[in-house]
């Protein structure tokens, strides 16, 4: 019997063949910040409400860095907005952006313009907090009435999950046995895990007795439209006295936490969702403190020098 060989295309037939889907769609700024919260459960709309107001009629594709830049200069200027909001904003317009790049909406060979507007030099913000406090945002925010708060702050503690990654999660992407979220990416478009505790796993059981792995963990009034819980930690870090405290700050303080146990910097950074450079930009100080504290116990260990007899 005759084996049949299938013949072989050559790359070049075979890339004339693949049809790509790339289907742009028309749609003004607004519309696309719009599309970006429904599609992600986010909050842009909130955060960018006043670049909408601005540039929401403008085609999103005709957008320039030169249109991002004069509206971030006004901002400060003139509006006395601080240069991290504006910068602020200014990744969160990226991650639109990107997002709709990824969705392939945008026209075929499309670059954010956010990554060619100037962005202000700032200084690092680094808040810290003791065991005492982060224990406290703990135990007090199971006290609310919504109960999924108190999960929600444990999981952000536990985590270094940003806000946005925790308010679009499913159940479909938690798993408790393991105690790990899933996030099929993160800010810089990598996918990583989520870790919990077990004391979070059982408070999870606890406030969430039945659960669809379609829904939200943390939905609102509106169906498949996340809580926005803004509001109650700006309560919460009043009443343990730390109203300076943000949200995002949860991040920082797990990351310290980290450094200063001796976990190397690549690690936090898998763990955050960010990069190496940022990290160590960020946190390198508190490395440099652990590394200094290894060495100086290893000096302890020494053995004593012999002192020279005469």
């Amino acid at each position: 019997m005759l084996n049949t060989i299938k013949s072989r295309l050559s790359l070049k037939e075979a890339v004339c063949l693949e049809v790509e889907e790339y289907v742009p769609q028309a749609l003004t700024f607004a519309e696309l910040v719009a599309a970006y919260d429904i599609g992600v459960c986010g909050d842009a709309g909130q955060r960018l409400a006043k670049w909408v107001d601005v540039l929401g009629d403008h085609s999103a594709w005709e957008i320039t860095p030169e249109d991002l830049s004069r509206v971030m200069r006004a901002m400060t200027s003139r509006c006395a907005y601080a240069p991290s909001s504006a910068n602020r904003d200014l990744s969160t317009i990226g991650t639109v952006f990107r997002w709709a790049v990824a969705r392939r909406i945008s026209p075929r060979g499309f670059k954010s313009p956010s990554l060619g507007a100037q962005r202000f030099k700032e200084d690092l913000r680094r808040v810290f907090a003791t065991d005492d406090e982060i224990d406290g945002l703990r135990r007090l925010s199971l006290a609310y009435k919504d109960r999924r708060f108190g999960v929600f702050i444990h999981l952000l503690l536990d985590s270094g999950a940003r806000k946005s990654e925790l308010l679009a999660r499913r159940w479909c992407d938690v798993n408790l046995d393991r105690m790990e979220i899933h996030l099929e990416t993160s800010k810089n478009g990598n996918p990583r895990l989520l870790h919990f505790s077990p004391a979070t796993r059982e408070l999870l059981l606890r406030v969430y007795p039945n659960r669809d792995e379609s829904r939200l963990l943390f939905e609102g009034r509106v169906p498949d439209q996340p809580i926005n819980y803004r509001a109650a930690w700006r309560k919460l870090t009043r009443e343990i006295g730390r109203s300076d405290i943000h949200l995002h700050d949860s991040r920082h303080f797990l990351a310290a936490r980290m450094i200063a146990t001796g976990t190397p910097i690549a690690v936090v950074a898998q763990t955050l969702g960010n990069s190496a450079e940022v990290v160590a930009r960020r946190y390198g100080h508190l490395e440099t403190n652990t590394l200094r504290k290894a060495v100086e116990a290893q000096w302890t260990q020494q053995p004593m020098a012999p002192s020279s007899s005469r």
